[in-house]
């Protein structure tokens, strides 16, 4: 299974969803999770507020959920209609894909 991350340095989960230029993805195999490469947004002019984070959903729909440090009300809505968990986390990535990975296994 996928986790998406949001994080400027990959050591710290710091970035609000739809600021996220990109997301680190990590495969979760047997409790342990493994990065595995990262997706960036394409740069686009945007014409609506929405955008910001309709393109992000786009970017890791195949994921089973996304961490990352805020996320409002309306993306929350979208990635789970979708099957995918947000997840508000203030933490290092490695604690929160192991926190993350027992509660998706479980």
């Amino acid at each position: 299974m996928k986790i998406a991350v949001a994080s400027t340095d990959g050591k710290v989960i710091d970035l609000h969803f739809g600021d996220a230029n990109r997301f680190l993805i990590y495969e979760i195999k047997d409790g342990e999770g493994k990065f595995q490469l990262i997706r960036e947004k394409t740069p686009m002019a945007l014409n609506e507020h929405s955008e910001r984070w309709i393109s992000s959903i786009d970017l890791i729909n195949d994921c089973k959920a996304v961490l990352c440090s805020k996320i409002g009300k309306e993306p929350t809505i979208e990635l789970r209609k979708l099957g995918i968990k947000p997840v508000q986390l203030d933490c290092e990535v490695e604690k929160g894909i192991e926190e993350c990975s027992k509660h998706l296994l479980n």
